[in-house]
């Protein structure tokens, strides 16, 4: 009596594996699979456990180091180009004109400005020698009172 072959024995190696590639491509490529995948994907929008993932993700990229980096880094190098940039030099330049423009046209806010500042100046030198005159003051006190022998 021979020997029983089984199927695996007399088939070639690796066979059943592309085999089983061959229909996974084939269901892959059919419309059942696209309905089936927009489903899953359609379930997956609108469950909670996908928000509370994305959540986590995003809270957990907030918190990271290597983040930060890589913004730190990204904003260096876009704000390095806004300084090259001619026009954002001619944007500037453009502004800055509008806003003497606008100074020209109301010097009355410019006086304002100036004379607040000027009368916050005094009031700061009108305290500043009212307590060194104090100062002096008792100091000039206590000086003639150990003149005078008086304590």
């Amino acid at each position: 009596m021979g020997a029983f072959r089984s199927e695996r024995s007399i088939e070639p190696a690796g066979f059943q594996a592309q085999l089983a590639d061959r229909l996974a491509a084939r269901l892959l490529d059919s419309p059942l699979a696209d309905a089936l995948i927009e489903r899953v994907l359609q379930a997956l929008v609108r469950s909670p456990a996908l928000e509370q993932l994305l959540t986590q993700a995003v809270t957990e990229l907030e918190r990271s180091p290597a983040v930060d980096a890589l913004v730190d880094r990204q904003v260096d190098r876009v704000l390095g180009a806004l300084e090259r940039s001619d026009a954002v030099a001619a944007l500037v330049q453009a502004q800055a004109s509008r806003y003497l423009q606008h100074l020209e046209a109301h010097p009355e806010q410019i006086r304002r400005i100036v004379q607040g500042q000027s009368r916050s100046a005094i009031e700061e030198l009108t305290e500043a020698l009212r307590g060194r005159a104090l100062a002096a003051d008792d100091a000039v006190d206590a000086w003639a009172r150990r003149l005078l022998g008086r304590s």
